[in-house]
């Protein structure tokens, strides 16, 4: 019996040592496999990146913009067009997160930003250094400031988008953000009234018809779809205070319209805005209301015009873009 616990001693000692060196060789082949699975694993997404860098920018400070189309055009520099592509929604979701941050600061201001306006003037007052650099920070992140009824507001130049984005994106973005950035510069109502003329109007019903039937599997088919949408129903029904029927010409077409239905036929009789416009032209002349309320009825429940109920897109009615609400019955 005492020899027996020597021995089984031993025995203990020895299935130790086993298991420690069985434990050593383990972690030996862990360690030299560390490298090769780093090397194995996929590198992360550059739109997860972006993502990820984005949602950490400060939305109230403009100049988070540059920083946001600096990180873009790290990431996606030489990358395939629907990969940029997918980049800038991201962007521009920021961008759009950035103008409503800084406009609300810019309104809650005491600070009389007519000043920046009227910079320009050959009698203007001198700006201060404080206004200078202001102004120049706003310009070099796409933005500036501009006036309205009650005020001024912070405006989307969006050359910045051309400078920035153009040489990443494919030939179709393009097309449809040079639209988007040619409607911002020009306005579109401004209190409920339009500030286009007839034929602008016109041009853009005809623009965006075009552009959804050429590209209907588009990335931002949505927002193409709503901007044809919204601009014909602006056409038929008008906005709150430019309406179709002219209360000055005794409930008459309003002169605004009559010459827009004009020019749409003119310019694009075989168009489906033209088809759906000339019937309900035509009641309004009689003048006959009823068939004209009832067409436009007819027009909601095919969904080719907005109908009161429907989710306004945000997209669509940005301050910078398509500012008013189409008149309903």
């Amino acid at each position: 019996m005492k020899k027996a616990f020597p021995l089984s001693f031993f025995a203990l000692l020895l299935i130790i040592a086993c298991q420690q060196k069985n434990v050593l060789q383990v972690n030996e082949v862990s360690t030299a496999l560390t490298p090769l699975v780093a090397q194995i694993k996929p590198p992360q997404s550059p739109l997860n990146e972006f993502e990820k860098f984005v949602s950490h920018l400060d939305s109230a400070e403009v100049s988070s913009i540059s920083e946001a189309a600096q990180e873009y055009a790290s990431l996606f520099k030489e990358k395939p067009v629907a990969l940029a592509d997918s980049g800038y929604v991201i962007f521009e979701k920021f961008y759009q997160r950035v103008d409503k941050t800084i406009n609300k600061t810019h309104q809650s201001s005491s600070t009389d930003f007519n000043l920046v306006l009227a910079s320009n003037a050959p009698s203007a007052p001198q700006q201060t250094q404080k206004f200078k650099e202001y102004n120049q920070t706003l310009q070099e992140n796409g933005f500036e400031v501009a006036s309205k009824e009650e005020g001024t507001y912070l405006k989307q130049n969006r050359a910045f988008i051309a400078t920035h984005f153009y040489p990443f994106i494919s030939p179709t973005l393009k097309e449809y953000l040079e639209q988007v950035n040619k409607e911002t510069r020009e306005g579109f109502a401004e209190d409920g009234s339009l500030t286009i003329i007839e034929e602008e109007l016109v041009s853009r019903v005809i623009w965006w018809e075009g552009f959804v039937a050429k590209h209907p599997s588009f990335i931002y088919t949505e927002e193409s779809k709503a901007r044809k949408k919204y601009y014909l129903t602006v056409l038929l029904e008008g906005l709150v205070n430019t309406p179709v029927l002219s209360l000055e010409r005794k409930n008459k077409i309003d002169t605004y319209f009559a010459v827009a239905y004009q020019e749409l036929y003119k310019c694009a009789p075989q168009s489906e805005a033209n088809k759906l416009v000339q019937p309900y032209f035509k009641a309004l002349l009689r003048p006959d209301k009823t068939q004209a309320y009832a067409l436009l009825k007819q027009y909601r429940q095919a969904g080719v015009i907005i109908d009161s109920s429907e989710p306004k897109s945000e997209h669509m009615l940005s301050r910078n873009g398509s500012q008013g609400e189409p008149l309903t019955d």
